[in-house]
């Protein structure tokens, strides 16, 4: 089945001592590699990011999200259009972000716009979820779409939580997709209008590629994703 729909966001510092010539610092010291002691336990693994999450853009990021370009990443053999790709992608990352949508700057949301010749732009993001169990998207939609042109929300759902932050590639989709929810697919023009589904996720599914999605004819005119949410249903 064709799936309908596809950031990751410096520290420089001067000291001025004064002085002609900088001061010479001492050569590091080598010593032996620290060695584990009986008892040691190895580093927990991180916590993957888990609903409830809410992603309203005015703070510190919740929700990591990774570019979105057709339904798969080019095989790393297929160095031409893997070349290409990634300069689609780099486009897509320059001319999406954070932006402000009030002229006073007291409001923030996530945008991006489709790119000539690609049918299939977005940006998705990975979330650790667990099996049989139903959970609830809200998110508020700006968009001025053309005719034939899509915009929304979907699930794309993997039987374990990897740790990659870019788009699969066909087999690695196939050795772990697990299913697909089609979530919200919606036309025409929405002024920040709110949006919500539901989906249950499959016995065998641990992870969600939770996609924003823009899909058709593309043109100039942004799309706007604000207040997104997922959370757990109760039982």
């Amino acid at each position: 089945m064709r799936t309908p729909f596809f950031l990751a966001s410096l520290l420089a510092a001067l000291l001025a001592a004064g002085c002609d010539r900088p001061p010479e610092t001492a050569p590091p010291v080598e010593g032996p590699a620290p060695r584990s002691l009986p008892g040691d336990q190895p580093p927990a693994p991180p916590t993957p990011p888990t609903p409830p999450l809410r992603e309203d853009f005015e703070g510190a990021p919740r929700l990591s999200l990774f570019p979105r370009l057709g339904d798969y990443r080019p095989a790393d053999e297929d160095t031409e259009q893997l070349a290409l790709w990634h300069t689609f992608v780099e486009h897509l990352v320059k001319t999406s972000g954070v932006v402000y949508t009030d002229p006073e700057g007291r409001n923030r949301a996530f945008s991006f716009r489709g790119l000539r010749d690609i049918d299939s732009t977005g940006f998705f993001s990975p979330l650790a979820v667990a099996p049989q169990t139903s959970y609830r998207v809200s998110f508020r939609l700006k968009a001025e779409l053309p005719e034939e042109a899509v915009a929304g929300v979907g699930v794309l759902e993997y039987d374990e939580f990897l740790w990659i932050g870019e788009q699969f590639t066909a087999e690695l989709d196939a050795a772990h997709r697990s299913g697909v929810q089609e979530g919200l697919r919606l036309t025409g023009s929405h002024d920040w209008s709110e949006q919500s589904f539901t989906f249950t996720t499959g016995p065998r599914t641990r992870m969600i590629h939770l996609v924003l999605f823009r899909e058709g004819t593309a043109d100039r005119q942004p799309l706007g994703f604000d207040e997104i949410l997922i959370e757990p249903l109760a039982r």
